[in-house]
């Protein structure tokens, strides 16, 4: 706990100078991975989009879930720029960085087989999405680092998985 405190502490202090991006972020950067989902059902048969992205999506959502009610690791209760949660779940593992990161992997494998040329781009800016986005949950103070790193290492492993299997 004091690895977190310490580490969610710099962040802020570091990269917190502007409340504003980082609250906007934490509420809307997810909804970039949800238009880049949607724009790839003009890449993909419907029966392929289900399997190579809404079903993943939903199994680490649900997962996340799951761990989330086993561990129920309450929120830090400092959330410095003003943030406001509209739904109240737990801390361990984060949901926004297991279903950004998951996100980041499905697509990016997408891309390798569907517009490769462009693939290297789509992994880079997948990636630097999810890891904005992961960090914008502990510099609001939704989650602790251990939150993030667990929920990230969570999405990618089991989108992975899917991608592996599929």
């Amino acid at each position: 706990m004091k690895f977190d405190q310490t580490v969610a502490v710099y962040l802020r202090r570091h990269l917190g100078k502007a409340p504003r991006v980082w609250n906007w972020l934490a509420r809307y950067a997810m909804y970039v991975y949800v238009v880049a989902v949607f724009a790839s059902l003009a890449l993909l048969s419907v029966n392929d989009w289900l399997a190579h992205l809404l079903l993943p999506a939903a199994a680490c959502y649900v997962a996340t879930l799951l761990v989330q009610m086993v561990i129920r690791r309450p929120r830090p209760n400092a959330l410095p720029h003003g943030f406001k949660l509209w739904i109240h779940t737990y801390s361990f593992p984060s949901a926004h960085s297991a279903a950004s990161f998951a996100c980041a992997v499905l697509l990016s494998a997408l891309a390798f087989v569907v517009l490769p040329v462009f693939a290297p781009v789509i992994l880079v800016v997948s990636f630097g999405l999810a890891i904005t986005i992961a960090l914008s949950r502990i510099i609001v103070g939704v989650h602790y680092p251990s939150d993030v790193i667990a929920g990230s290492l969570l999405g990618a492993v089991l989108a992975g998985v899917f991608v592996l299997f599929l």
